[in-house]
C-alpha cells in the first residue's frame, strides 16, 4: 500500500480542497451554488493534484534527481528500478484517465454553451499538461524555475476564477484579489519545499527560484509571497467584509516568519512545510466560512 498512498502525497491535498471551498463560497455569496457542481469540482481538482504528485515523483525519479535528495527530506518511493518505474507509470496513467473522466463529467453538468465548453476544455487540458510537465519531459518547467508560477496560476487564478464561473457563469475583476491571495499562498508552499531541497536540486541540475536566490534571498521571497497574499485578502475585505475572517490566520503567518528568521540552514527552513500548508488551508477555509455564515 505504501506506493499508492505515498505517491498521492496526502499532506498536499488540503491545498486542492481549500482552493475549491473558497471559490465555491464566493459563488454561494452570490446565491449561486449547486452541490453536484461542487462535488465534481472537488473530485476533479483532487485528481489533478494527485496526478501532479505522482508525475512529480516519476519525473524526478527517472531523471535521477531523487538520488541527490538530502537526508532530512521526506522519503520518496524509488523509481530507480525498471519495475518500480513501470508501476508508478501505471498509477500515473490511471490518475490521468480518472482526471479526464471527472473533468468531462464536471463540464457536462455545469456548462451550457459551446463557447464555454471550448474555453474550459482548453483550460482543463492546460491544467492536466501542467500537472504532468512539471518534472516530465525534456523541457520540464519545474527544472527552469517556473514551478511557483504554475502553482500560482493553478491554485490561484484558474482554481478560484474557474470554479467560481462553473457555479455562476459570470466573472468580476474584484475576484482577482482572493484568487491572487490563494495562488501566492500555494506558491509559498512549493517555495518552502524548494528551499528545503535547494542544495540537492542544485547538484541534480534542477533550477528553482530557491537556488537562483541565496538562502537569505529565498527566505525573503517566501515572506513576500505570504505578506502579499494577505494584503490581497485584506483588500478584498473592503469589498466583502465577511471574507475578512481569513485574516484570523495571520498569527500562523507571524509564527512562521519568526521561525524562518531563526532558521540557519535549508533543513531548518524546510521543517516549515506543514506550517505553510496549514496557513493556506486555514486562510482559504476561514475566507469561505466568513462568506457562508455572514452572507
Amino acid at each position: 500500500m505504501f506506493p499508492i498512498f505515498a505517491l498521492t502525497r496526502p499532506r498536499t491535498l488540503p491545498l486542492a480542497v481549500a482552493t475549491v471551498i473558497s471559490a465555491h463560497a464566493l459563488a454561494y455569496q452570490q446565491n449561486h451554488f449547486n452541490w453536484h457542481t461542487f462535488a465534481l469540482s472537488l473530485l476533479t481538482v483532487l485528481l489533478l493534484q494527485i496526478t501532479s504528485n505522482i508525475a512529480n515523483d516519476y519525473g524526478d525519479g527517472i531523471r535521477g534527481t531523487d538520488t541527490h535528495r538530502a537526508a532530512h527530506a521526506p522519503k520518496r518511493y524509488s523509481v530507480a528500478s525498471a519495475q518500480n518505474a513501470h508501476a508508478v507509470k501505471r498509477y500515473l496513467i490511471i490518475a490521468v484517465i480518472a482526471s479526464i473522466i471527472s473533468g468531462i463529467a464536471l463540464l457536462s453538468s455545469s456548462l451550457k454553451t459551446t463557447h464555454d465548453w471550448f474555453i474550459f476544455l482548453l483550460l482543463g487540458a492546460t491544467a492536466l499538461i501542467a500537472a504532468l510537465a512539471y518534472t516530465i519531459g525534456r523541457y520540464a518547467y519545474g527544472y527552469y524555475a517556473l514551478g511557483e508560477v504554475a502553482v500560482f496560476l493553478t491554485f490561484g487564478w484558474l482554481g478560484t476564477l474557474g470554479n467560481y464561473y462553473l457555479q455562476t457563469h459570470s466573472y468580476h475583476p474584484s475576484l482577482l484579489l482572493p484568487a491572487t491571495g490563494s495562488g501566492l499562498l500555494a506558491a509559498a508552499v512549493l517555495h518552502i519545499n524548494n528551499i528545503r531541497d535547494r542544495q540537492s536540486d542544485l547538484i541534480a541540475g534542477k533550477r528553482t527560484l530557491a537556488n537562483y536566490c541565496s538562502f537569505s534571498g529565498s527566505l525573503k521571497l517566501q515572506k513576500i509571497f505570504l505578506l502579499t497574499a494577505f494584503a490581497c485578502y485584506a483588500l478584498y475585505g473592503f469589498i466583502a467584509w465577511q471574507s475578512a475572517l481569513s485574516l484570523a490566520s495571520l498569527p500562523l503567518v507571524w509564527r512562521h516568519i519568526c521561525r524562518l528568521n531563526h532558521a540557519n540552514n535549508e533543513a531548518q527552513a524546510g521543517q516549515e512545510l506543514a506550517a505553510v500548508v496549514k496557513i493556506h488551508f486555514c486562510a482559504n477555509s476561514l475566507f469561505a466560512v466568513g462568506l457562508i455564515l455572514f452572507s
